[in-house]
C-alpha cells in the first residue's frame, strides 16, 4: 500500500483524500488541526430555526462550471438552485439600484447599463475610455480600470463585487487572476468595453463561462443558473465526502495539528501530529501561511512564496428576522467601501435559497451580512466581541434598509486570515511554485492560496495534483 497524509480537513483536504481513496493501493490518512473539519463551509441550526441547517460561511458553489457539479453527483447530492423572483442590488449614494445586467464584473460594454447607479458624468467617464499603454505586467484590477474608464465606476461597482468574492478591494487584487478576460486589453492597448462585449457575445452563442463574469445580477434572466447549494447547505458536501472517506477506508483525525515535517533520503515523509506518521505521498491542503514553515526546511524558494501570500478576514452575521408585517424582497444588497458602515454585504439567505425559506417558521426570514475587507484595521470590528459586532451589523442593516423587524436570533462566525488575496503577479508566484513540484517527489500542494477562492477552482487545483502525482 501507498501511504498518503492529507494535512487539511476543508474542501480540497477532503476532495484531495476522496481522489486518492479511490485509486487502488492507497492508505489514507486526514489530519486537521480543528475540532471539526470543512474549512470555510460551516453550518448552523441558527438557534433551532433551521432545522435542517444554513450555512454561516461559503454559501454557494458556481453551476457553470463542472467540477463542484460532478462531485455532487458522484455523493448523490441533489442540487438546490436559487430563486429567480428575486435579485441583488448595489447600494450607491444612499440609494439602492440594481446590479445591472449583462456586466463583466460589473464592467459594461454599454456604459448605459450603469445610468442610475452612475451620475452622467461619470457614465460620460465610462464611454470615454482613456488608453493606456500596452503592458505584459501584470497589474491592479482597480487602478487599471479606474485609468480606463474612471474612479466611479471602479469604487461604487467594481469593488463591491470583486469584494464580495474576495473580501478584498480591487485597487490590490490582480487583474489576471481576477477578470483574466480583460487582459488582452490590457496587453495590446485595445478597448476593455469592446472585450466585455465580446465576452457577452460568447455568452449568447454558449459558449461556456468567462472567468469573472459569474457576479449575482449580471446574468440574463434566461440564463442557466449560476450557482448552486444543497438543502442544509454548501456545508452537506463536507458531511458527504467525510462518509464516503470512512466508507473507503480512510482515517479521518480532527484536533490533530501537524507540527512538523520531514523528508528522509529515501523519499519518505514524517509527520508529527502529536505522533510520528510516515508516508510516501503529502498533500498539504493548508492556508499558504500554514504551509511556508512547515515546508521551510524542505524547499526555501516555496515556502518564502507562500510566505508572501496575505490573507483577508472576514465575518458573518446571521440573523433570523420576524417578517410578519412586511416580507422581504429582493435577494440582498452590495455597499462599495466608500460607505462608512460595518456592513459590506447583505443577502436575504431565505429569499435567495427557496430549501432554506421551506424549512424556517412561517413569518420569519433568514439574513447574512458580511463583514470585513482585507486592510481594515485591527482595531475596527475585529475588537468588537461577538454580541458587539452582531449589534453593530444589525444596527447598520436596519439602517441601510430602513427596517426595525424583531431579530429572533442572532449569531457570528469570524473567519480570521480565512481569504488569500490575489496581488498583482500571483499567478506568476504561484507558477514558480508549480515550477519547482516535480522537484519534491511525493509532495501537492492544494487549496484556495494557488488558482482560485471558489470550490470548483480548488477542486480543479486537486485533480490536476493528484493526477501529476499518481501519473494520470
Amino acid at each position: 500500500m501507498t501511504r498518503a497524509v492529507v494535512v487539511g480537513g476543508g474542501i480540497s483536504g477532503l476532495v484531495a483524500a476522496q481522489r486518492l481513496a479511490a485509486r487502488p493501493g492507497y492508505d489514507i490518512t486526514v489530519l486537521e488541526a480543528a475540532d471539526r473539519l470543512g474549512g470555510c463551509l460551516r453550518g448552523s441550526a441558527l438557534g433551532g430555526h433551521a432545522p435542517d441547517g444554513a450555512d454561516v460561511g461559503a454559501e454557494a458553489s458556481l453551476f457553470v462550471r463542472p467540477e463542484t457539479v460532478g462531485l455532487c453527483r458522484e455523493l448523490g447530492l441533489e442540487l438546490e438552485f436559487p430563486s429567480r423572483a428575486h435579485s441583488s442590488q448595489i447600494r450607491a449614494h444612499g440609494v439602492m439600484h440594481a446590479i445591472p445586467a449583462g456586466t463583466l464584473m460589473g464592467v459594461p460594454a454599454d456604459p448605459q447599463a450603469l445610468t442610475g447607479l452612475l451620475t452622467p458624468d461619470e457614465i460620460a467617464r465610462v464611454a470615454e475610455e482613456q488608453p493606456t499603454a500596452p503592458s505584459d505586467a501584470d497589474v491592479s484590477v482597480g487602478d487599471f480600470l479606474a485609468a480606463r474608464l474612471g474612479d466611479a465606476l471602479v469604487d461604487t461597482v467594481v469593488d463591491p463585487l470583486l469584494g464580495g468574492v474576495y473580501a478584498g478591494r480591487c485597487r490590490d487584487l490582480s487583474l489576471a487572476a481576477t477578470i483574466p478576460a480583460l487582459l488582452p486589453a490590457a496587453r495590446e492597448g485595445t478597448s476593455v468595453l469592446d472585450a466585455v462585449a465580446r465576452v457577452q457575445e460568447q455568452r449568447a452563442r454558449g459558449r461556456g463561462t468567462t472567468p469573472g463574469a459569474q457576479v449575482p445580477g449580471s446574468q440574463t434572466s434566461d440564463s442557466p443558473p449560476v450557482f448552486l447549494s444543497l438543502r442544509g447547505g454548501m456545508n452537506r458536501l463536507v458531511d458527504a465526502l467525510a462518509r464516503h472517506l470512512v466508507d473507503l477506508g480512510a482515517t479521518i483525525r480532527t484536533d490533530a495539528p501537524v507540527e512538523r515535517i520531514g523528508r528522509s533520503a529515501d523519499g519518505t515523509w514524517t509527520i508529527d501530529a502529536g505522533e510520528r506518521i510516515e508516508a510516501e505521498v503529502l498533500v498539504l491542503a493548508v492556508p499558504a501561511f500554514v504551509a511556508a514553515p512547515l515546508l521551510a526546511d524542505v524547499d526555501g524558494e516555496i515556502a518564502g512564496t507562500l510566505a508572501g501570500i496575505e490573507y483577508a478576514s472576514s465575518a458573518v452575521v446571521t440573523a433570523v428576522i420576524d417578517v410578519s408585517e412586511a416580507p422581504f424582497e429582493g435577494s440582498g444588497f452590495l455597499v462599495p467601501p466608500a460607505d462608512t458602515v460595518v456592513v459590506k454585504a447583505s443577502t436575504f439567505a431565505s429569499n435567495k435559497w427557496p430549501w432554506l425559506a421551506a424549512t424556517l417558521p412561517a413569518d420569519t426570514a433568514a439574513v447574512r451580512m458580511s463583514v470585513g475587507r482585507f486592510g481594515d484595521a485591527p482595531d475596527t470590528w475585529q475588537a468588537l466581541d461577538d454580541a458587539e459586532l452582531a449589534r453593530a451589523a444589525i444596527d447598520d442593516w436596519r439602517r441601510i434598509t430602513g427596517r426595525s423587524a424583531p431579530v429572533l436570533h442572532s449569531e457570528v462566525q469570524r473567519w480570521t486570515d480565512a481569504l488569500p488575496q490575489y496581488m498583482p503577479g500571483h499567478l506568476e508566484r504561484t507558477a514558480g511554485i508549480d515550477a519547482r513540484l516535480p522537484g519534491v517527489p511525493g509532495l501537492a500542494l492544494v487549496g484556495s492560496a494557488y488558482e482560485g477562492v471558489g470550490i470548483p477552482a480548488c477542486i480543479a487545483r486537486v485533480d490536476r495534483e493528484v493526477a501529476r502525482l499518481t501519473g494520470g
